[in-house]
């Protein structure tokens, strides 16, 4: 068993190149190559708080979330494990983090919606979210677009705990995690 210390912190202009090189990392299959243009315009101008999950001064992950000023409403925004990584617990702790972190805001939202491809909206649904539409090639790129949304309750909250495999350690401004992986 490999045991590898990770944590969350706000992300900084200096892990723009390991953001990039983490989405890549999932082209196509993830993600079409034509969004990185958008994650590129995210990076530079954030509508919301982005958030990377670490490892020493590797990037694992990456995501953020913007809060509506006049809706009850949160849209997640981007949301990226490296592909070397998948499957390993890194994307619900991130989601759960995000979810924490605009929880514990003045605007807290009632609902938080995230738009995803077919394919990863499983993820979401596991992870609480409803499906409210699907879109046939909803996205420019021609792929289908699926749209959720969470209720963000305290039980919603407490049902989204990382998995047995990762330990999550609150220190200030950081989350450090412990994962145990084969």
């Amino acid at each position: 068993m490999i045991s590898m210390k990770t944590k969350i912190r706000r992300y900084r202009p200096g892990d723009r190149k390991q953001v990039l090189a983490a989405f890549r990392t999932n082209v196509p299959d993830h993600f079409p190559a034509s969004e990185e243009s958008w994650l590129r315009a995210c990076l530079d101008d954030p509508d919301g708080p982005l958030f990377v999950m670490i490892e020493g001064k590797e990037v694992l992950a990456f995501g953020g979330y913007e809060i509506s000023p006049f809706y009850n409403l949160a849209t997640l925004v981007f949301g990226l494990v490296r592909a070397d990584r998948h499957g390993t617990g890194l994307g619900r702790a991130l989601l759960a983090y995000r979810l924490r972190h605009m929880a514990k805001s003045k605007q807290r939202p009632r609902y938080v919606t995230v738009d995803t491809h077919p394919h990863t909206a499983g993820f979401f649904a596991r992870c609480g979210f409803v499906e409210i539409a699907r879109w046939p090639g909803g996205y420019r790129s021609g792929r289908d677009r699926v749209d959720l949304r969470l209720d963000l309750t305290d039980t919603t909250l407490a049902a989204l705990a990382p998995p047995s495999r990762v330990s999550v350690e609150l220190i200030g401004n950081y989350a450090n995690f412990q994962t145990n992986q084969l």
